[in-house]
Order: C-alpha cells, then structure tokens, then sequence
C-alpha cells in the first residue's frame, strides 16, 4: 500500500511509560524510533547539576564515570545511587501530549586503596533506550482509509569496571597528571511493532510486523587529567583558598555491536475474549546475525576552582552517528555535538551553619542532536539547577533538576519539551573506616 502525500488526516501519539516497576528509561518520545533510541547521559548526580560538565571534573567524593582518569581524585570508598524522574511534552501542531516515568539511573562504586593516588570502580548505568506508540490516520483515495500504529520499546545497559592512577609532579605535588580507562559490556533487547489496520472494513484483516533485536558488545573509555595550582596565599593556611586549573579529555566506542534480530510479519484479527489472534504468518527470520557500527565520542573540557569552595567549567563533546548503521532502515543519523557550562559554590564546608555547607550548583547546555526532521538535526537546549546536603562526613544527597526543549527547526515538527529529577544518594568509606580502641 501506498501513503499518498498530504493525505495524512490525523497524527495521534499515544505516549506509555513505565511507573509498575523500576528500571533504566525515561518518557516516552517519538525520535526513540531511531537509531538505537535516546543515548543516556552518563553524568551521575553531583556534575549533572552541572549541566553535565565532566571532562575536567575531579571530586574527592563523587564518581564521575564519563572520564574514568577522575577516579584517581577520590579519597575515600564511594558508593553512588541515582533515581530520576522524567516528564516530556510533545507538541505535534495544534496538539500536546504528555508522559512521565520513575527510573533507576545509576548504581556504582569505587574502591581506593589508595586516596588521591590511584582507585577503582565498577557499576551499572544505561545506555540507550526506546519508547513509544503513535499512531497515523490515513484516507487513500485507492485503498480507502487505513491506520498505521508503531511501538518501540527496550533498553540497552552497560556493566562497567574501571581504574585510574594518578602521577604527581616531583616539584610541586600539588600539581598531577591522571590517566584512567573503564571497560564495558552493552547489553539489552529492544523491540519494534508496526501494525496496519482497516478499521472502516469488518472483513479485513489486520496486518503486522514485529523486530526483535538482541545486542551486546564490549566497549571502552579512556581519558586523562591535568591538574595545576595556579594561585596559592602563602599568608592563609586555609586550603579553600587554593585554585587549581584542570585540564581533561576522553574517547569512547567507534567499534562494531553484535546483534540478532528476528523479524516477521503476520496478518491477524481481533476475536473478543482471545485478543489478537494470528490468522496466517507471510515472513519470517529468526536469530539473524548483524554487526553496527557504533559511533565514536570525544570530549574535552577545563575546569577552575576548588572543590572545598567553588568550581567554573565547560565541555564539549562530540559523536559521529552518521557512521552508524542497522538493518533496520532506521539510522539516517547526523552528527550530534554539546556545549555544557556549570559552576559549583559552598560557602563554607566546615561551618556551623548547615545551609553553609550545602553545594549549590548551575549549568547549561546546547547543542544538536543525532536525530533529524526532514534533514535537519533537533535542537536541544537545557538549564540545570542543582543541590547537594551533606550529612555528617559520610554521605550527601544531590538533588538535580534539568529543564530544557528539544526542536526540529520547522514549524511542521514535533517538538518536546522536557524535564527530569534526580536524586543520587552518596556514602562515603562507611565500611573502611579505621577505628580506634584504647
């Protein structure tokens, strides 16, 4: 069957989300349908308030995984837990849809042996993930009238494990170099539907096609950190007063992913009682090997300040997914980039005053996505506020939260505007710490 152009009399989106159990994904959008759907971020809670400035950020207590080389800044055993909550509006012409879903973001921890020398970290974080369901009303003067409804829905995970180790300067210790790498196993399953129905002619069956694919590879990040003082006060002891200059940059991917996808298409019909029942199945392939080309990434960034007082950075980042392919006919992806600036204030971290002591953080973000409308890639562009409290020496609780639109170009598009809630609980060397007994 033909569509004929500009005979499409209603675009309806039916947006799900998943809120009867925690996982990894975020509200529904109809750009998931390509590629290998929304890429994650993979800013854990403290520099994702931020605006997700990470090439150059180095905590004493925070994990950040997207340069591993940050490893090597932690003085103490960390474990972090990020939650989120994701809330979408999609406008499609004179109409505006809405969703929202709760969901796991990250789960790591990072062992070190030896503070602000050398550590390691594993844990778990998503990747990518697919979901949605619009449907397409359409009047064929040689068909009649007919619907097209397509779903998609899945996630890819990455399981990582990573080291860093740093290099002091022999003149000035204060001054260092690390290097780090994590490896990674991508893993998940994302499934497709496309469903064409009749539903003006009581005699005619529906059609359908169902995609199942199963991937996983091993994947890699490397990256490095400079870090120099460049201002001391002699004349005050206080370390907050030091400002150091942090230099940083990473890579990942550019390597091929495994895949089986098992396709096939059947004709069916609604019988009350049994729902879909399959009247005949015209093609079918089953477990057929395929391997992607992922794209690669890069990032850079600088960062000023002391993380005792406050920090100032910015990044960017890129990734070629117009070298990626898939046989599912769905890439078409252009190169995506992302400018981000953050900031980071505490008042005081060893003062009486609680609200003293909090973390106050700002950031920003622009950018083009890998997806495009009619040959132009989406817009995006974010604001991000963020909080962290402390409690005692052994934990903190970072509330993030992250508002900003993504846009086609065109006034035809859809748009989508989005927001998410992070909540990240840190715990800090609860279970090495070295007692004393008289």
């Amino acid at each position: 069957m033909k569509k004929a152009p500009g005979r499409i009399i209603l675009l309806v989106l039916h947006l799900t989300f998943i809120t009867h159990y925690i996982g990894f994904g975020q509200a529904a959008s109809p750009y998931s349908r390509y590629g290998l759907g929304y890429v994650r971020s993979t800013a854990f809670s403290a520099n994702a308030g931020m605006g997700g400035v990470s090439a150059a950020y180095g905590s004493l207590l925070h994990i950040n995984y997207t340069n591993p080389a940050s490893y090597a800044s932690l003085t103490r055993t960390t474990l972090e837990i990020g939650a989120n909550f994701d809330g979408l509006s999609i406008k499609a012409k004179d109409s505006v849809y809405r969703a929202a879903a709760g969901n796991l973001n990250h789960l790591a921890i990072a062992f070190v042996p030896k503070p602000d020398k050398w550590a390691l970290s594993i844990g778990l974080l998503p990747y990518t993930n697919i979901n949605y369901t619009f449907a397409q009303n359409i009047n064929d003067p040689n068909v009649g009238s007919y619907r097209n409804v397509y779903a998609g829905k899945g996630s890819l995970y990455q399981l990582y494990a990573g080291g860093a180790y740093k290099f002091k300067s022999r003149i000035n210790e204060r001054d260092n170099f690390s290097v780090g790498a994590n490896l990674s196993y991508v893993f998940g399953k994302l499934d497709y539907q496309k469903v064409i129905s009749f539903p003006d002619s009581v005699n005619a069956y529906s059609t359908r096609n169902i995609t199942n694919v199963n991937t996983h590879m091993f994947n890699y990040t490397a990256g490095f950190q400079y870090r120099r003082r460049i201002y001391h006060n002699n004349d005050n002891p206080d370390e907050r007063t030091d400002i150091f200059m942090t230099l940083g940059a990473y890579g990942t991917g550019g390597i091929k992913m495994n895949a089986k996808v098992s396709n096939y298409w059947d004709r069916f019909e609604m019988v009350s009682g049994f729902g879909a029942v399959t009247v005949d199945t015209q093609q079918s392939v089953f477990d057929q090997k395929y391997k992607l080309n992922m794209p690669f990434t890069i990032g850079a960034g600088f960062m000023f300040g002391n993380e005792r007082f406050w920090l100032a950075g910015a990044d960017f980042t890129y990734s070629n997914w117009s070298a990626f392919t898939s046989p599912l006919q769905n890439a078409g992806l252009n190169d995506s980039w992302r400018a981000s600036v953050g900031f980071q204030i505490t008042p005081k971290y060893d003062d009486r005053n609680y609200f003293n002591k909090v973390q106050y953080r700002l950031g920003a973000y622009a950018g083009k996505s890998q997806f495009n409308y009619q040959g132009k890639s989406l817009t995006e562009a974010a604001g991000t506020i963020g909080l962290g409290f402390p409690f005692k020496s052994l934990a903190r609780l970072n509330l993030t939260g992250d508002f900003g639109t993504r846009t086609p170009g065109t006034d035809v598009g859809i748009s989508e505007t989005f927001y998410r809630v992070t909540f990240g609980f840190v715990l800090n060397d609860i279970w090495f710490i070295k007692r004393k007994y008289d």
